[in-house]
């Protein structure tokens, strides 16, 4: 236990230490433009990093969504393990990988993403349908390959042969949250949806 709360400790210590002594870099002066001209989604991502850009600042979207993936991480393996040592540990490995320390240092995409992520799976692990439809409807906000999160779920549920009622609560609520930037996509020649698909694939 106290190795695993060092490791937390030295953890938050490299995330304050990097956000606050570094310089921002260019990804995150991009986003910081789209925060300037808040909309519904953006030539090659959707707009959530920009919206808490604008509420927070970079170095503060990049702080709350490391420090608030770090408490889903750590909920969910005490609901799954039923023991906190289990937990800490959980958060002690979560806090020594390199993309955990990054995400929790970078204001992109795959901050909220991963905070939304995390908290989906919490949810939905506590069959908490509702929660976890706006959940993961806020990841699909954050980088379009939230996605996977919804599809490794309904995986999960076939192989189980078990789909809770409320999973379609979950879906609505999801689809839901993502339906403006569909909108946006749909206005704009589906310029993110292409660009995805065209780098996904390697394409130019």
């Amino acid at each position: 236990m106290k190795t695993c709360l060092v490791l937390v400790g030295l953890g938050v210590g490299v995330r304050l230490a990097l956000a606050l002594g570094t310089d921002v870099y260019f990804d995150e002066t991009y986003y910081w433009q789209w925060a300037q001209h808040l909309a519904w989604g953006y030539f090659d991502h959707p707009p959530m990093v920009a919206w808490l850009i604008a509420a927070l600042g970079i170095r503060g979207t990049a702080l709350l969504c490391g420090l608030g993936t770090g408490v889903a991480v750590w909920g969910l393996a005490l609901d799954v393990y039923r023991s906190r040592d289990a937990a800490w540990r959980a958060l002690a490995l979560w806090s020594a990988v390199p993309v955990g320390i990054l995400s929790g240092v970078w204001a992109t995409p795959d901050s909220p993403m991963l905070l939304f992520w995390a908290l989906g799976l919490w949810a939905l692990y506590r069959e908490k349908w509702v929660l976890a439809g706006l959940t993961c409807g806020l990841a699909l906000l954050s980088k379009y390959p939230s996605v996977l999160l919804g599809l490794a779920f309904m995986v999960a549920a076939l192989r189980a042969r078990r789909l809770p009622a409320g999973a379609w609560v979950t879906a609505g609520l999801g689809l839901l949250c993502f339906l403006p930037v569909v909108l946006w996509n749909a206005s704009h020649e589906w310029v993110g949806f292409k660009f995805q698909l065209n780098h996904g694939l390697g394409g130019r």
